[in-house]
């Protein structure tokens, strides 16, 4: 188990990539998005309840903190990261006006401290 902390812009985009991901399915049971369900409706509920500013300043200035992950969510994770950083790319190689530079270099810098937070449960073993 690790403890892994996320900003809340992050962790909402990972929640909300997942939520979509199974819209049709049930999640499974043991899933990170059951594990973390709560901690995320809760965290919608604030957002929803702030005027514009506030909501930005807590998007990318507050952190959510997971106290323990294991490495089965740890990977779902790095999927969902991963999936966001192919995302990003699709749209500036399609020039797509919502390609966000930012984002792109925000995701692949997570990816890659993700994967290294992997690679240490991995060795570990």
């Amino acid at each position: 188990m690790s403890k892994m902390q996320f900003s809340v812009y992050e962790f909402m985009a990972i929640m909300g990539r997942i939520d979509e991901d199974l819209t049709s399915a049930k999640h499974p049971e043991g899933s990170v998005f059951l594990e973390w369900e709560d901690q995320w409706r809760q965290m919608e509920k604030k957002l929803d309840a702030l005027a514009p500013m506030e909501r930005a300043d807590m998007l990318f200035d507050a952190k959510v903190t997971i106290n323990a992950i294991s490495e089965a969510h740890l990977r779902q994770v790095v999927d969902v990261v991963a999936s966001q950083v192919k995302m990003q790319e699709d749209l500036h190689e399609k020039d797509d006006p919502d390609a966000d530079e930012e984002d792109l270099a925000m995701w692949r810098t997570r990816l890659r401290d993700l994967s290294g937070v992997l690679a240490s449960f991995v060795a570990g073993d």
